[in-house]
């Protein structure tokens, strides 16, 4: 029999997983932001994070709040794996920063983190959702078009650190979106059963 697969589910970011995100960010980013611009974001009433945390029953490491969280967490933990950020503004949602762990990637985690950008939007009932994304990212720009982003325009000299061009990309009208996410959401849950949250 087959080990399950460590379940994996979405929650609002705290400023407790501030280091955690930033190491994520400056694995996957050559531009990553300074921790305390993460702080700064979680008090923007207009903005929302949200980290991927893996749940696992392995101890965490040993230390002296190892038996206090043994005690709380009924032996498990969790393990920030990807997170993402948005900004709400007037018509659409504006996807500012997402990034999975590089060793966690092909997962499914970015899908199940974007799928959650659509779920807020929606809810919200905004128009679309618009984001930048480098010039030379093939893989983050196949991921949006799958989800039905299109090259809306681009931006010189975006990206400070190697003056790279950011492509916006916008949604489309999310009223028309919903078969095409449902299709994502059920293939998703399909490839990784019991991994996910519904």
């Amino acid at each position: 029999m087959e080990p399950t697969a460590p379940r994996i589910s979405l929650r609002d970011m705290t400023r407790d997983d501030v280091p955690a995100v930033k190491r994520i960010e400056s694995a996957a980013y050559q531009d990553a932001w300074p921790a305390r611009l993460f702080e700064k974001e979680l008090a923007n009433g207009f903005a929302q994070y949200v980290v991927a945390v893996e749940e696992t029953a392995d101890p965490p490491p040993a230390g002296p709040l190892t038996a206090l969280r043994r005690a709380m967490f009924g032996g498990t933990h969790e393990r920030i794996v990807g997170f993402m950020g948005v900004w709400y503004m007037v018509d659409q949602l504006h996807l500012v920063t997402i990034a999975v762990d590089p060793g966690q990637q092909r997962r499914g985690i970015g899908t199940r983190l974007l799928l959650e950008v659509f779920d807020l939007a929606m809810e919200a009932e905004l128009n679309e959702i618009v984001l930048e994304v480098r010039e030379s990212n093939d893989r983050a720009r196949a991921m949006y078009e799958a989800f039905g982003f299109r090259k809306a325009g681009q931006l010189l000299d975006y990206y400070k650190d190697n003056h790279e061009t950011a492509i916006v990309m916008l949604s489309g009208a999310l009223s028309q979106a919903g078969d095409r996410i449902a299709a994502i959401r059920e293939g998703l849950y399909a490839a990784h059963p019991g991994v996910f949250e519904g």
